[in-house]
């Protein structure tokens, strides 16, 4: 079977890298990979491979656990999960997250989706355990323009193009 688009968890060593956890090895084995939940859901539920609790105007960075692969003329947008943001004013820090294919696999850190999480109630705990859908990421395709002559490769992770 060809491989198109798709999720993997990142190694052991990447997720134990951010130094969250005691009990690396077992949150590594339970993590949950990103799926869709209904048959016409456009979106992949994406969870929290940890327990967490935000107070009104604090943020967390949730490393997430996975990678994602994809076609070449293709990202993976994250976006906040609808009812977290409905209910309690949550959102991810950058509003939008947006993963270019070559993200994955890249030398600094394999690829690894994280979420950072903000609380932006004035009032409100948000309670997150371990398993709880946080976002939604959706594959979708992109347009070049013409004369575009991007060139140079991917040499970093998180937040490395344009540098």
């Amino acid at each position: 079977m060809t491989r198109v688009r798709g999720f993997e968890k990142v190694s052991l060593d990447i997720f134990a890298d951010k130094g969250l956890l005691n009990d690396v090895k077992e949150t590594y084995d339970r993590i949950k990979l990103p799926k869709r939940s209904t048959k016409y859901s456009a979106g992949y539920d994406i969870f929290s491979p940890i327990p967490f609790m935000l107070q009104a105007g604090e943020e967390i960075s949730v490393p997430l656990g996975f990678k994602v692969y994809m076609p070449q003329d293709e990202f993976f947008m994250i976006v906040p999960r609808s009812g977290l943001g409905f209910k309690y004013y949550t959102r991810l820090a950058n509003t939008v997250g947006i993963i270019d294919s070559d993200y994955y696999g890249n030398t600094k850190n394999d690829g690894h989706c994280m979420a950072k999480m903000r609380n932006e109630s004035s009032d409100k705990t948000i309670y997150i355990e371990e398993g709880d859908a946080i976002a939604q990421g959706i594959f979708l395709n992109y347009l070049l323009a013409d004369g575009d002559i991007a060139d140079s490769e991917r040499v970093g992770g998180f937040g490395s193009t344009g540098k």
